[in-house]
């Protein structure tokens, strides 16, 4: 168990997308350690969700509590938005102290490799679509201040 040091807003891994997983790489001792450090790292830093760029890893995994239960999500590619969407505050564990409104859809279909390297597809709707767009942004070199109408002046977003 290790807490991992957090990226912060102006590193260049937020920025870029993230490496694919091998799926060799999946069933590795040293890939099962990273997935349990990010998630003793988002429990500590009181997170939902988490990003491995976020820890300064450049690879397609995240990390979601869904009902108190943390899973790894890996390569995954968001099949389907709703069209009706809702405005609410995010924040970031790379931006502390930064609160900003989102319109993001209100659900979403995933696709994604779990940690047994197993495909999986869900649905999700209301704050779990949220925090798996959030995270899987992240993999994408975006932060939730990109998606905002006007992000806050002081950060210097692009």
């Amino acid at each position: 168990m290790a807490i991992l040091p957090i990226t912060k807003l102006g590193h260049p891994i937020l920025r870029r997308p993230a490496q694919p997983v091998d799926l060799m790489t999946i069933n590795t001792k040293k890939f099962h350690a990273l997935m349990t450090d990010m998630i003793d790292t988002m429990y500590a830093a009181r997170g939902v969700g988490i990003a491995a760029p976020q820890v300064g890893v450049d690879l397609q995994l995240a990390i979601i509590n869904h009902s108190d239960t943390p899973f790894s999500i890996i390569n995954p590619r968001i099949l389907h938005r709703s069209f009706r969407s809702a405005t609410s505050e995010e924040g970031c564990l790379s931006l502390p102290g930064v609160f900003g409104s989102v319109r993001r859809p209100v659900s979403v279909t995933v696709s994604y490799i779990d940690h047994n390297g197993t495909e999986r597809t869900v649905e999700e709707s209301g704050l779990v679509a949220r925090v798996f767009q959030h995270e899987i942004d992240h993999l994408n070199g975006l932060l939730f201040i990109h998606r905002m109408k006007v992000p806050p002046k002081d950060l210097g977003v692009p």
